[in-house]
């Protein structure tokens, strides 16, 4: 996975097309009222990708401190060049101190880590007692519709989804709430859809097979947001 990562122009996309197509409920919007609700001082995002995220919460929230990390020096450099403090890190084995941060964002990344186990301790460690971590992530139907209808009927297997990410991070927090982003994706035409398609990280292939439509067309959007609670 980390070819994907290694340069913006894929991710800026998909970010971008979710953003304005989306009709309902927005994950990000979601994610981001999560944070807020923590009321944090120091904040830590892993895996920040080229900083949108970042920039809004340091932006739009009161921080004593707000550090983003990534793999990817390519995305740590994009982040960074926003006025964010961004540094090349893996969640799995993370360079801080027991407790430092009030809050640990993690969206859209935890069912990419191959040590999913590991990452959820780490994040953990971080926290402060009543902190939290708020981690994003996709339903296991997300555009499944719109696949069927390219003719590719098989499911993307995540190991942290919507459908059992209460199960996989109860045991190392006290309290876990999901908060549901179920929308629909609204495509006013097929260049739009081909375009989105063809930046989809699983299946870029099938942007040839998307058809010429002339109404728009609607797919299901299925995501989560997960806020866990370490104890005071």
């Amino acid at each position: 996975m980390t070819w994907e990562y290694a340069s913006e122009e894929r991710l800026a996309k998909r970010n971008a097309a979710y953003r304005t197509l989306v009709d309902g409920p927005n994950a990000e919007d979601i994610a981001f009222e999560a944070v807020a609700e923590v009321q944090p001082q120091r904040v830590l995002e892993v895996g920040c990708g080229i900083g949108d995220f970042a920039v809004r919460v340091k932006n739009e929230l009161d921080l004593e401190e707000f550090i983003a990390i990534d793999l990817s020096p390519r995305m740590v450099e994009l982040t960074a060049a926003r006025g964010i403090d961004a540094r090349v890190g893996d969640v799995q084995a993370l360079a801080f101190d027991d407790e430092s941060f009030d809050c640990v964002i993690a969206g859209w990344l935890l069912y990419h880590v191959p040590a999913l186990e590991q990452a959820i301790l780490e994040c953990r460690r971080v926290l402060r007692p009543g902190g939290a971590l708020v981690a994003a992530t996709l339903g296991m139907d997300n555009f499944h519709d719109l696949w069927e209808m390219l003719g590719d009927s098989s499911r993307d297997q995540l190991s942290f989804c919507r459908e059992n990410g209460l199960e996989v991070l109860s045991p190392y927090f006290e309290h876990v709430e999901m908060r549901d982003a179920q929308a629909m994706v609204v495509f006013p035409d097929s260049e739009a859809m081909r375009t989105l398609v063809a930046v989809n990280i699983t299946h870029a292939h099938l942007a040839d097979r998307v058809p010429e439509f002339s109404e728009p067309v609607s797919v299901r959007y299925s995501h989560a947001v997960f806020v866990a609670r370490k104890a005071r």
